[in-house]
């Protein structure tokens, strides 16, 4: 006979010899928990289903047992978008003198006409230009602040009027201010208007930081269709990383017994079969093609509001991309765009999962890998020596995750005993390669390290080392564990 613990009745006032009692109450708790889940899975299938303009300013009850919320008050994502920013102002309170956040590069076009539009509708404006209007503005906590400075004591709410950087900056001065903003888009490249996170780096190392949700985010189709091409193909190369980011979420959920929730990855989901089917659209800037893909990178910035971290849409594919950012930072040179780089790397993941799935995992002697493992301060000193002044920022990202040989022993003798139901689980959210490499090359967008003019070199050189510039669990870090990273990169790049 099942005999539960006095714990598990306690709550009944049941005696704790009382057996039959307390299977009773235990039967009566799982019918309640059948019932609420029943509930919640209803809950997350009706907002699975809601059009995304529609999610703002909800919560709900999730099957993972947390309530999550989507604390954005509007989104307007049609033709002529901007054209509701007057009015929804007023009724969001945001009166009186506003600041407009730009970069300088695009202040002479695209912002000189929305600026003419805000100001037809009553929208009084400062324009606060950032950057130089040549060079490419870092995403650094620093320019946020001097925003901050600038604008302080002279305006009562803030607009940004950009992509993905000058959001990013615009968020987190508006974080620092306390005072309410709005984004207007001007570009399709990213997926972080409906994030509730600012995506900036410091000391060369990027940070995810949470901020106060924006008020409004205008995307005006019209807009966006005169994106430069290369910013239209970051959006797509963005957002076809997702069935990455979330199987790397799960995998660290079931080597690090992370917290995991399906409901990111299903908000996704439902919109992939069709920006993968419009890339020819996407690639032509069609009215058709950039209203899917706006909408998919919505989708995709609400998968992270809804968790509060950035985990749901940046994984390995990620952190690559961020390597060759710090790699590109360190040497002085220009950094390509994330999305784009994402795209690619995204590829070169998804290769990576499929080589470690196939790998025949009883063939790994962990003997040899005990030879092998690198000792804390020996890698310290690597880290040192291969980073220079970044070396500190990226030491306290990388042992966030380092365990001494004894504990990554008992953690790898646990993986290789559980490796057919860890990927049982992983396949179930990991996509064919085949599919994301054609829309990637029908909407025009790179689809190998080449296509980007980096070397074979430059990608192993990522491939080996990008795991220790993010705190967090990714296949690149089983890969690492299990010894077969270097050969990896022999064979799949």
């Amino acid at each position: 006979m099942l005999k539960p613990s006095f714990r598990e009745c306690r709550g009944s006032f049941a005696k704790p010899h009382n057996h039959v009692y307390c299977i009773e109450h235990r039967i009566r708790v799982l019918r309640r928990k059948s019932v609420s889940n029943k509930r919640a899975e209803r809950e997350v299938q009706r907002i699975i289903e809601t059009p995304t303009e529609n999610l703002m300013d909800t919560s709900f009850q999730c099957v993972c047992g947390r309530i999550h919320e989507i604390p954005m008050k509007y989104l307007s994502n049609k033709t002529g978008a901007i054209d509701e920013v007057g009015s929804k102002l007023r009724e969001f309170g945001m009166t009186g003198r506003g600041a407009l956040i730009c970069d300088h590069k695009i202040e002479g076009s695209v912002v000189r006409e929305i600026h003419k539009r805000l100001s037809i509708q009553g929208v009084e404006l400062d324009v606060y230009p950032v950057g130089d209007g040549h060079e490419k503005i870092p995403p650094e906590i620093e320019r946020s602040e001097e925003i901050t400075e600038q604008v302080r004591g002279k305006t009562d709410y803030l607009v940004s009027v950009g992509s993905g950087v000058i959001s990013d900056l615009t968020k987190y001065a508006a974080h620092l201010l306390d005072l309410p903003y709005i984004l207007i888009a001007t570009a399709p490249s990213m997926n972080g208007y409906t994030s509730s996170m600012a995506a900036l780096t410091d000391k060369g190392i990027k940070q995810t930081l949470l901020v106060k949700p924006a008020q409004g985010i205008f995307v005006d189709i019209g807009v966006l269709r005169h994106a430069p091409l290369t910013m239209v193909q970051a959006g797509l190369g963005d957002i076809v990383s997702k069935s990455v980011c979330n199987a790397d979420w799960k995998l660290s959920q079931l080597v690090k017994r992370t917290y995991f929730c399906p409901v990111p990855f299903r908000i996704t989901d439902k919109s992939e079969p069709l920006y993968l089917g419009a890339a020819d659209d996407i690639g032509n800037r069609t009215e058709e093609g950039i209203t899917i893909l706006s909408d998919g990178v919505l989708r995709s910035g609400l998968s992270m509001t809804v968790i509060g971290t950035s985990t749901p849409s940046s994984g390995a594919e990620h952190v690559l991309s961020h390597y060759w950012d710090l790699v590109a930072l360190m040497e002085g040179r220009d950094k390509l765009l994330h999305g784009v780089q994402v795209g690619v790397t995204t590829l070169i993941t998804l290769r990576l999962y499929d080589f470690v799935r196939n790998y025949p995992i009883r063939n790994i002697s962990l003997d040899e890998l005990k030879r092998a493992y690198p000792a804390r301060d020996e890698t310290g000193t690597w880290i040192n020596r291969k980073f220079g002044s970044f070396g500190e920022e990226v030491r306290k990202e990388y042992f966030k995750k380092h365990m001494d040989w004894n504990a990554k022993r008992r953690e790898l003798e646990r993986i290789i005993d559980e490796w057919d139901r860890l990927w049982n689980e992983l396949g179930a959210l990991l996509r064919p390669i085949e599919p994301v490499e054609d829309a990637l090359r029908k909407s025009g967008s790179a689809a190998r390290y080449t296509d980007l003019g980096k070397s074979r070199d430059e990608a192993v050189d990522a491939l080996l080392n990008a795991l220790f510039i993010r705190g967090r669990y990714t296949i690149l870090d089983l890969a690492s564990d299990l010894g077969i990273l270097e050969e990896a990169g022999e064979k799949l790049l």
